[in-house]
């Protein structure tokens, strides 16, 4: 799987990984991943600099239907994207803007933008219970 991630309980954050062409179906195994082990209140930091998003746009709209759904049930931690193509920064900003409300997504090209911004938003989003 080109997505694998650690919990680090101390700091209240997952580290993720994406490595290669990075599906749909791994996406949303990995938000299941997160689900079942505790994490989506938790900030991410995703380095998906060596990575392509190989999703369309219906498979974004269907990402975020999927976040829209753990919302509502969990609180959403916020998510930083390191991203290392054009494409990939294009697909992570059309998923910020529409999971605005629900989630707090952002895309970077450097990773010290990314840590302070996550450092910038330390309260996950409560859950949506709509």
């Amino acid at each position: 799987m080109p997505i694998t991630y650690a919990i680090d309980r101390s700091q209240k954050r997952l580290v993720t990984t994406a490595l290669g062409n990075v599906t749909y179906p791994e996406i949303v195994a990995h938000l299941e991943m997160e689900r079942d082990d505790g994490g989506l209140p938790l900030s991410e930091f995703i380095d998906a600099s060596l990575a392509n998003l190989n999703i369309s746009a219906l498979e974004v709209r269907l990402i975020v239907d999927q976040l829209q759904s753990l919302g509502r049930r969990n609180a959403l931690g916020p998510t930083a994207i390191l991203v290392g193509n054009d494409v990939s920064y294009g697909i992570v900003r059309m998923l910020e803007i529409l999971v605005e409300g629900v989630s707090d997504i952002r895309p970077f090209r450097r990773r010290a933008e990314a840590e302070e911004w996550l450092k910038a938003i330390p309260m996950p989003r409560p859950p949506t219970q709509g």
